[in-house]
């Protein structure tokens, strides 16, 4: 089965443990043993043990760059007026010459405006790149930089880059570890679907009131001991993901779930998504 259309598919979770990404690593093996057209982001260095060795070597397919400011001392009259401009704290001055932290710069272009001798200008910074593993280059790593910070504009920066890059005929599945809830906005904006893994019914609730029409489609899911309340709550078109111990270990060695139930929510997961 080949698919007719891109579309990306991000998981988010706020619980951490053997949750979405483990649920995420099973559903891409049965995309890849359907023989659809899918790859693997990870938007930091952590890959599920079922993808890949730990061993396994990475090669750099897309480079990352960003517009920070940039420093030009001759044409500097030290006004100080960038570093007042700066809501971000990323100028600073140390007696004769100015430091721009680009991980902290948002590229507002601020202090460029403010900047009446031209002595910051836009340049193009590597700030990372996107790996393919070596053995597998459906699968996929963002490498920041050490100092860079992941944030919004990194993440609008790398959807740009896979929609440009990736075929259109292809799924892309997006995993971000859990806690990053300054990005969740971007990722329901550039995402068509996103999976969200939550046991905490409030904050699904606030979320759920909060989508806007043109965003992601958002699919629930639940750990199954937590699947009554939600379903009591009125949202028991969740996806109910079973965890036990075996679950758990299989997980943890890097194997495919075998649970049948497990299996069973992600043929679910496949009708939502029209792919069966």
């Amino acid at each position: 089965m080949t698919t007719k259309f891109f579309m990306i598919i991000t998981g988010i979770g706020n619980n951490g443990g053997i949750g979405i990404t483990t649920f995420l690593a099973n559903f891409f093996s049965i995309l890849k043993e359907k023989n659809i057209n899918a790859y693997w982001l990870s938007l930091s260095d952590q890959i599920p043990p079922l993808l890949y060795n730990p061993n396994s070597e990475w090669d750099e397919q897309h480079i990352l760059y960003r517009q920070v400011p940039k420093w030009e001392r001759t044409h500097c009259k030290f006004c100080n007026e960038c570093e007042k401009v700066c809501e971000c704290g990323a100028i600073s001055r140390y007696g004769d010459f100015y430091v721009v932290y680009s991980e902290l710069c948002i590229s507002c272009a601020a202090c460029i405006s403010a900047c009446k001798k031209q002595a910051l200008i836009f340049e193009n910074k590597k700030i990372g790149s996107i790996e393919s593993l070596h053995s597998d280059s459906s699968i996929l790593r963002v490498n920041l930089n050490q100092r860079e910070i992941f944030s919004p504009w990194h993440t609008k920066l790398i959807f740009e880059k896979i929609q440009k890059s990736f075929s259109r005929e292809s799924i892309v599945i997006v995993d971000i570890s859990s806690g990053f809830r300054e990005l969740w906005v971007d990722l329901i904006d550039f995402s068509d679907y996103v999976i969200l893994y939550t046991n905490d019914l409030p904050m699904w609730e606030t979320l759920y009131k909060s989508l806007a029409h043109d965003q992601a489609q958002v699919i629930l899911a639940v750990n199954e001991n937590y699947f009554d309340a939600f379903s009591e709550a009125g949202y028991s078109f969740a996806l109910s993901i079973p965890h036990n111990k075996i679950i758990n270990e299989e997980a943890i060695n890097g194997k495919k779930i075998t649970d049948d139930n497990y299996q069973y929510i992600i043929q679910e997961l496949l009708l939502k998504l029209n792919l069966i």
